[in-house]
C-alpha cells in the first residue's frame, strides 16, 4: 500500500489558541509510504500548487540527490575502514556485518526530506553504519582501541555547538552519545574527559546503543558530511532494531510527528483533538510494552549475556482489538475536529482573528497601505479553509496507512487464539 502526502514548507497561520486549537508552529505536510519492502515511511512530494513552496522543496530534493553519488563513494570507503577495524579487533569481540550495513549505508532522498521536514534541521546521518561490540560497556575498548583505529584511517569525532550565545558559538562538544542502561561510573573513567559527559538514557522503547558522528579528515572539501556510527550488542540486536522500526516506530512516529490533529496545542478537554492525543499515548505505551521492550531485552540476552532466556513478544487477542479500536477512534475523530475548525473559521466571531492574521502576515507588513480590506479578510479565510481541508485529507490518508501497518504488526505479533 502506497500513500503520498505533499510536504509543505509554509508556515501555518497563527490562530488564537483558546478559540481555534490550531498550532502556530511550522506544520509540514509530510508524506509516508507504507510498503512491505521498506522499513520506514518515505516522502515523495507531488507538484505543489504554490510555486515558492514547490521551488523550496525541489531545491532541497535536487541538492541532496546531487550529493548522493559522492555519499555512495564515501560510504564504501567508510565500510572498508570499519571492516578493517573489525578484523583487527575481532579478538576483542568487535565484528562488522557489511551486507546489513549496505542495506542503508546512505540515507535515501525521501527519508532525508522527511526527517528534515520533521526536525527543521539538516539530518546528520546521511552516511551511516553499525559496528557490533559484544560488550559496549567496555568503554576502554571504545576509547583505546576502536577510536584510535578509526583515527588512523582518517575518522575523528565531529564537534558540534555546545554553548551558543546569540549567533556566536562559545564552546563545542563531541557528537558522541552513550545510550546504555546502568553504565558503571568507573567505566566512564576509561573515556577521555571530553567524552565522559556523553552519558544519556536508553530510549523509552528500551533501545540501547552508543552512537557518534565522525568526520572523514582525509576527504576533500569544506562541508564534509558526518558519518554516523552506531555500536550495538550484535546481530540479534540489529535484527530487533530493524523489526521494531518497521512494526512499532514507524507507526508511533507518524502518529506523533506527522498527523496534523496530534499537533494541536492545549486542546480542550473532551475535544476530538484531546481524544486523539490520548489514544496515541495509549497506543505508544502498548506497542512499547508488548513489542519494543521484549524485543530489545531478548536481543541483549542473546548478544550480551549469552542467555537463551526469551520473553514473549506478543499481543493478546484482547489487546489486538484494543489497538485496532484506538486507531479507529483516531480515524473517527479526524472529521469531527476539522468540521469544528471550519465552522469556527467561517463564523462571524472569528473575524477579529482573521484581521489579526492579516496584520501579522509578511505581505501586510511589507506593503505601504496599512488598511485591512474586506478582500484581505476574505482571502485569509479562504486560505485557512483550504489549509484545513488539505490537513483533513492528509490526516485521513495517513491514518488509513497507519491502520494498514498496524494490521501487519498484529499479523506478526498478535496471538491467534
Amino acid at each position: 500500500m502506497n500513500l503520498t502526502i505533499t510536504p509543505n514548507f509554509q508556515k501555518s497561520p497563527q490562530i488564537n489558541q483558546r478559540r481555534s486549537n490550531t498550532s502556530g508552529t511550522v506544520l509540514p505536510n509530510s508524506s509516508y509510504t507504507l510498503g512491505k519492502d521498506t522499513v520506514s515511511f518515505s516522502a515523495r512530494p507531488k507538484a505543489a500548487e504554490n510555486l515558492v513552496s514547490n521551488t523550496l522543496k525541489e531545491v532541497f530534493r535536487t541538492s541532496y540527490e546531487n550529493k548522493l553519488p559522492a555519499y555512495e563513494i564515501l560510504s564504501v570507503k567508510f565500510m572498508d575502514a570499519l571492516e578493517s577495524v573489525a578484523n583487527k579487533l575481532k579478538d576483542y569481540g568487535v565484528s562488522f556485518d557489511r551486507p546489513y550495513c549496505e542495506q542503508g549505508a546512505v540515507k535515501k532522498t525521501d527519508s532525508f526530506l522527511s526527517k528534515f521536514i520533521r526536525s527543521g534541521a539538516t539530518p546528520s546521518d546521511q552516511i551511516r553504519a553499525t559496528l557490533y561490540v559484544e560488550n559496549p560497556y567496555d568503554l576502554d575498548l571504545i576509547s583505546n582501541k576502536i577510536l584510535p583505529e578509526l583515527k588512523i584511517r582518517g575518522y575523528e569525532i565531529r564537534l558540534i555547538p555546545d554553548e551558543v550565545v546569540g549567533t556566536r558559538v562559545k564552546s563545542k562538544k563531541p557528537d558522541f552519545d552513550i545510550r546504555l542502561a546502568d553504565v558503571p561510573e568507573e567505566a566512564l573513567k576509561a573515556l577521555p574527559e571530553e567524552l565522559q559527559k556523553s552519558l544519556s538514557r536508553p530510549q523509552k522503547s528500551g533501545y540501547e546503543d552508543i552512537q557518534m558522528r565522525l568526520i572523514d579528515t582525509l576527504s576533500t572539501g569544506k562541508n564534509k558530511p558526518p558519518h554516523e556510527l552506531l555500536i550495538v550488542f550484535g546481530k540479534n540486536y540489529a535484527a530487533a532494531k530493524h523489526n521494531e522500526s518497521y512494526y512499532v516506530y514507524d507507526i508511533t512516529r507518524a502518529l506523533k510527528n506527522v498527523l496534523h490533529i496530534a499537533k494541536v496545542e492545549k486542546p480542550e478537554l473532551h475535544s476530538p483533538a484531546r481524544r486523539v492525543i490520548d489514544n496515541i499515548a495509549i497506543i505508544s505505551e502498548q506497542l512499547n510494552n508488548f513489542i519494543s521492550k521484549p524485543l530489545f531485552i531478548n536481543a541483549k540476552n542473546l548478544d550480551f549475556y549469552k542467555e537463551e532466556i526469551q520473553l514473549p513478544v506478543e499481543i493478546s487477542k484482547a489487546n489486538c482489538e484494543s489497538l485496532r479500536g484506538l486507531v479507529e477512534g483516531i480515524r473517527s475523530k479526524i472529521p469531527l475536529h476539522y468540521k469544528a475548525e471550519l465552522t469556527k473559521v467561517n463564523s462571524d466571531d472569528f473575524k477579529p482573528e482573521l484581521e489579526k492574521l492579516v496584520k501579522n502576515s509578511q505581505e501586510f507588513k511589507e506593503r505601504k497601505d496599512k488598511t485591512v480590506y474586506v478582500e484581505d479578510i476574505r482571502n485569509k479565510k479562504n486560505e485557512l479553509n483550504k489549509q484545513l481541508k488539505e490537513h483533513k485529507n492528509e490526516d485521513m490518508k495517513l491514518i488509513q496507512a497507519i491502520q494498514a501497518r498496524l494490521t501487519e504488526t498484529i499479523e506478526k505479533y498478535g496471538l491467534k487464539s
